[in-house]
């Protein structure tokens, strides 16, 4: 008989036909169940499609050449077809990543494109476009004694909290250097770049938080720092824009649930906009720069 493996993560408890190792143990009745096997060639009436998936109000169906195929249906499976043998990490960076982020769309949750972190007894989430340093400012303040509470991925359910997700994050070697660890202690995501997973166990916060603030990082050519508060329209946008992979919400047909979460959400954060300097991050002065302007306890 193949092992079963029961987790938890993002406020989920989930039972899987094989090995997880980013996510905690859990024993609690499944939310959603994980396994291995065949996949629909397409989806017939898909509402959306781009070039590696296709939406339905049900289905999710992912397409990652040489490495899998995922199929996410009704928010409480997914199933995964290898393209060779294993379920290795690169399988499980996309399970992870987008194959989660349709399973949360499907159960109405909301899931932010950033990294969070303990501030106080609430969350702040680091957002932003990919490789602006949501990352590198939440491991930065990890280093001076904040606990963290998701990856890239942070997820908000009806209830207004934001939900632990697993303990580790992924951070690039010029960042790795930066926090002066050292490199050959850490497992590479995949071989052709230079990103590595950072286990976060001492620093992790298993601990459901509501949301106090948005930090959305954009880079610019000038040197100084800047923040500024958005409001209205402005604020509302700059959420949903951030929202991850806020082109599946369309194809699964969650446009409603969507908007009704955010209007919940949004008078009850403060949201920034915040400029850093174009050139390589510099964490300590960004770090420095934020704990000033919005005043944060260190």
């Amino acid at each position: 008989m193949s092992s079963i493996y029961n987790y938890t993560a993002f406020g989920l408890n989930f039972q899987s036909e094989f090995e997880i190792p980013e996510f905690l143990s859990g024993n609690s009745q499944p939310d959603v169940s994980i396994r291995i096997g065949r996949v629909p060639s397409e989806l017939k009436n898909a509402n959306k499609s781009g070039v590696s998936y296709q939406a339905t109000k049900d289905e999710f169906l992912l397409e990652i050449d040489n490495i899998a195929r995922f199929y996410v249906k009704k928010g409480t499976e997914i199933i995964v077809e290898p393209k060779h043998k294993d379920i290795d990490k690169e399988i499980r960076l996309f399970l992870l990543g987008s194959a989660l982020g349709a399973l949360f769309v499907q159960r109405g949750l909301l899931p932010i494109h950033g990294s969070a972190i303990k501030i106080g007894e609430k969350a702040t989430i680091f957002s932003g476009p990919s490789g602006v340093g949501k990352s590198s400012i939440a491991a930065y303040f990890s280093k001076i004694g904040f606990q963290v509470l998701n990856d890239d991925i942070s997820v908000i359910d009806s209830e207004l909290k934001l939900n632990p997700g697993f303990p580790k994050m992924k951070i690039w070697h010029d960042v790795a250097k930066k926090l002066e660890l050292q490199i050959n202690n850490l497992s590479e995501i995949r071989p052709s770049i230079q990103k590595y997973h950072l286990p976060i166990n001492s620093v992790f916060c298993n601990q459901a938080l509501s949301l106090e603030r948005m930090i959305i990082i954009q880079s610019k050519n000038t040197p100084e720092f800047e923040c500024e508060e958005l409001t209205g329209i402005k604020k509302f946008n700059a959420v949903k824009n951030n929202t991850y992979r806020y082109r599946f919400v369309e194809g699964l047909e969650k446009q409603q649930d969507h908007f009704v979460i955010l209007n919940k959400l949004i008078p009850k954060i403060k949201v920034y906009r915040v400029s850093r300097p174009q050139s390589s991050i510099q964490l300590k002065e960004f770090a420095d720069f934020l704990i000033k302007t919005l005043n944060i306890d260190v």
